[in-house]
């Protein structure tokens, strides 16, 4: 993610993780990109490759993409004509071999990135469109560049990724801060756009529908797009949100009630699982995360005893 150089506010929700969201600033300039690439990078492209397998096929076994996959599957299959989507543009997923070496950092992009290809992979087999996709991280070392052309990802320097996001557009952007997410959608409205929603940048940014101020364009997404939610996975893909763009051909009530069936379902399983969670959160917090944190670092080790065994 671009570094505004904004004032940064902290920020809690009951039962989350902090979560840093930047102050919003004028959208008419592209933010300068004070984070840069890892001058030492550990990985080469095959050890970044073999991580990455291992990545996408957790993912692939995983509840989120099952959920996932069901929703994508009911709102592709209710429209006689989805919009056109000619590209793909995915921002921010954070450097793959991160110069601190952080394991957590370099596992979360990883995994938001296998969620892209997934969700692009699953459009192509149900539509038979060619997507490009494109992707645009200011963190990205050379060879994190060369890794993502093997996932037949282009990178892009930015702010090229912004340029290239119009009415046939599918704008990925977890996490993206709100003035990244207004530049790239400056010049239109992406036909699909996956991330923050409107509901929860009204927890941190002021705005009415009256006057909406910074958040004009999710007021937009808000009233002329479906809405679905987007299924968590530690955190990963936490306060994300799916905006369909409203086919105007296709506004019949049963299928707009076979897509709004299948989001229901998932919200009223995440309130489940949320309730739950709450339940149980002060037993389990310590022991979840010092998993995680196993977990993390024994993919990472094996990715090193890869390389001494090669």
């Amino acid at each position: 993610m671009a570094d505004t150089g904004a004032e940064w506010n902290q920020v809690k929700r009951k039962g989350r993780k902090l979560r840093h969201v930047s102050k919003p600033v004028a959208d008419e300039k592209a933010p300068s990109d004070n984070l840069q690439p890892n001058p030492n990078p550990e990985y080469s492209i095959g050890d970044l490759s073999k991580y990455h397998d291992g990545v996408t096929r957790k993912f692939e076994q995983s509840a989120c993409w099952r959920k996932l996959e069901k929703l994508l599957d009911s709102a592709l299959s209710s429209r006689q004509q989805l919009p056109r989507i000619a590209r793909a543009v995915c921002l921010g997923t954070g450097p793959y071999d991160p110069a601190d070496g952080s394991s957590q950092a370099r596992w979360t992009a990883h995994m938001q990135t296998a969620a892209f290809c997934a969700i692009i992979n699953t459009i192509r087999s149900k539509t038979n469109q060619e997507i490009k996709c494109f992707i645009q991280e200011p963190r990205f070392t050379q060879i994190d560049k060369e890794f993502c052309s093997k996932l037949d990802l282009e990178a892009v320097d930015s702010p090229g990724g912004f340029d290239l996001v119009d009415e046939n557009t599918l704008l990925y952007a977890i996490h993206v801060e709100l003035e990244i997410c207004n530049l790239a959608m400056r010049k239109s409205l992406p036909t699909v756009f996956i991330g923050t929603g409107l509901d929860e940048w009204l927890r941190v940014v002021d705005g009415t529908k009256e006057r909406p101020g910074h958040l004009h364009r999710f007021f937009k997404l808000e009233d002329n797009y479906h809405k679905l939610p987007f299924p968590d996975l530690d955190y990963i893909f936490s306060s994300t949100s799916i905006y369909l763009r409203e086919d105007q051909q296709t506004h019949d009530g049963c299928e707009r009630g076979h897509i709004e069936e299948a989001g229901k379902e998932e919200v009223g399983q995440q309130d489940t699982e949320k309730k739950g969670d709450e339940k149980t959160e002060s037993k389990t917090k310590s022991q979840s995360l010092e998993d995680q944190d196993a977990a993390t670092k024994s993919d990472i080790d094996s990715l090193r005893l890869d390389k001494l065994v090669t």
